[in-house]
């Protein structure tokens, strides 16, 4: 799979929110937090900085809230926490993702004995 494939990165557009929002769903997160557990995974890898308009359209939408924490070594953080308008919008999205997985999994397996 090559990584600069268009469809690729339209795909990679749509799921960053929802990847975003599966991190901080279990504990709050700060942005270069975010970053680094994302970049684990190679579809998911971002350059610096490359995260925060998306945090901030996310918090703009109110699927998520920010606070600020000292940091034992360095500035201020800023911490990412999803909201319950946030959780509604994830488990949305993964069941609407999980519903066209199948369906694209059904039609390419039509036909073909199980």
């Amino acid at each position: 799979m090559e990584n600069n494939d268009k469809w690729i990165v339209q795909i990679r557009k749509g799921v960053f929110e929802v990847a975003i929002l599966s991190l901080i769903k279990s504990e709050a997160m700060y942005g270069y937090e975010i970053t680094s557990e994302l970049n684990k995974i190679p579809l998911f890898q971002l350059p610096n900085g490359s995260i925060y308009p998306i945090l901030r359209r996310i918090t703009k939408n109110n699927w998520a809230t920010t606070y600020w924490e000292d940091s034992h070594d360095g500035p201020k953080r800023k911490y990412y926490k999803i909201t319950d308008e946030g959780m509604e919008i994830l488990e949305t999205r993964i069941h609407g993702y999980k519903t066209v997985y199948e369906s694209l999994y059904s039609l390419q397996n039509r036909g073909r004995l199980k």
